[in-house]
């Protein structure tokens, strides 16, 4: 009996000894310093992210620790000041994917409604979105393109209806109507601007919303209408849009067969702004024109001094390939060669037009009934251009060595 209630008063004390003791050393689950400790963790934060990170950041352990430090203080301290504050910095600068970001955004908005950052999130989402719909209408890739711009329209209705008051309403007002345009709804879309121009008069979206009519009034080939609302951004003087509204001038005559006045246009651009990229564009465009005009030697001489100034401008390549149009049309075979020589064997240029390029060489060779230098050029177009053309009925495609071995043996 001894024995027992000595062990029975051992087992309390070890009780008693293991309370306390876990009391000391476990973790302090007590709420009594709860908002001290989260802005502790917010103070450490800032610290160690300090300078800012970015995606870009070449120590990729402090990016871990950055990140890390951020989610510890929304996911520990949730109801504390800084919660919000940590899940916006997280998302709108570190997070590791798209989706992420976007779960974050979503968790900001749903959890923190009232967040100084809610409307942010939003509007981040709705852009993201109409930037993913924008790309993939780029690349081609036409599934689920109007889902996208549908998903940013109603993300854009959500904020300005839910945060009327917010410094992003007006550019989600634009912005949804720029998903009309996006999706091909030019009357929508026209429709839309024309109710934002009054109560945006004083607004630095005004130009933006003109110039972007004028596009509209271009696509739906109303010149005159383009040309007004052109000419009134060029006459803003706005620095970013006046460039571009004084090129979609000349843009509206060449679209209209007015080519001569297109020229005059173009080399307005080119002299009044000939360090942007619509100065660039311009040479380019006016070889166009003039070839339109029938002035051959001239278009030619346009372009291949287009090309020598901006190697590297978009437009350099189609008209080199213009360039051996020209001369195939005018019955010039060696300059039609020649042009589109350069063209394949210039390797800053995309692939498809290096690929054709390097068959029309052939072609006019085949044409020419010159089979050996036919030969040598389709060889080189199957060695060095193994890749089909994008488009499945290019003709460059029925090239393959029993073409070739059939254009020698007809040769003999």
């Amino acid at each position: 009996m001894k024995k027992f209630i000595i062990a029975e008063i051992c087992v309390v004390l070890a009780l008693i000894v293991g309370f306390w003791l876990g009391r000391i050393t476990g973790p302090n689950t007590s709420y009594e310093n709860y908002y001290d400790n989260a802005d502790k963790a917010w103070t450490a934060t800032q610290t160690i992210d300090n300078p800012p990170i970015t995606l870009d950041e070449p120590d990729q352990n402090r990016l871990r620790k950055v990140r890390a430090a951020y989610r510890e203080v929304f996911d520990k301290y949730p109801d504390s000041l800084w919660a919000d504050d940590a899940i916006y910095q997280l998302a709108s600068r570190i997070p590791r994917t798209d989706e992420e970001a976007f779960a974050l955004f979503r968790r900001l908005i749903n959890n923190y409604p009232d967040s100084e950052w809610a409307d942010d999130s939003m509007y981040a989402i709705a852009f993201a979105s109409y930037q993913i719909a924008e790309q993939l209408k780029k690349t081609g890739t036409l599934e689920s393109v109007e889902a996208y711009y549908d998903r940013a329209l109603a993300l854009y209705n959500q904020l300005t209806a839910i945060y009327p008051g917010s410094e992003l309403s007006d550019q989600a007002e634009f912005n949804k109507a720029m998903c009309y345009y996006g999706k091909g709804e030019l009357n929508l879309a026209l429709a839309q601007f024309d109710a934002l121009r009054e109560p945006f008069s004083d607004s630095p979206l005004l130009y933006q919303i003109l110039y972007v009519t004028g596009e509209i009034y271009l696509r739906k080939q109303d010149y005159e209408s383009a040309r007004v609302e052109f000419t009134n951004v060029v006459d803003s003087g706005d620095p970013d849009l006046s460039p571009l509204a004084s090129f979609g001038i000349p843009q509206t005559h060449l679209a209209e067969g007015e080519y001569q006045e297109a020229i005059d246009g173009y080399q307005r651009v080119i002299d009044l702004y000939p360090d942007t990229k619509v100065g660039q564009d311009a040479y380019f465009y006016m070889g166009w024109a003039y070839e339109r005009l029938g002035k051959y030697d001239e278009a030619i001489a346009r372009l291949e001094e287009a090309i020598d100034l901006y190697p590297r401008n978009e437009n350099a390549a189609n008209s080199q390939i213009y360039i051996g149009q020209i001369a195939y049309a005018n019955n010039d075979m060696a300059s039609a060669i020649d042009a589109y020589q350069k063209v394949a064997d210039n390797s800053t240029y995309d692939y498809d037009n290096r690929r054709q390029a390097q068959y029309w060489v052939g072609k006019i060779h085949e044409d020419g009934s010159d089979t050996d230098s036919a030969v040598d050029a389709y060889q080189k177009l199957i060695t060095e251009f193994p890749e089909p053309h994008k488009e499945a009925t290019h003709p460059s495609n029925n090239i393959n060595e029993n073409y070739i071995q059939n254009l020698r043996s007809a040769g003999l």
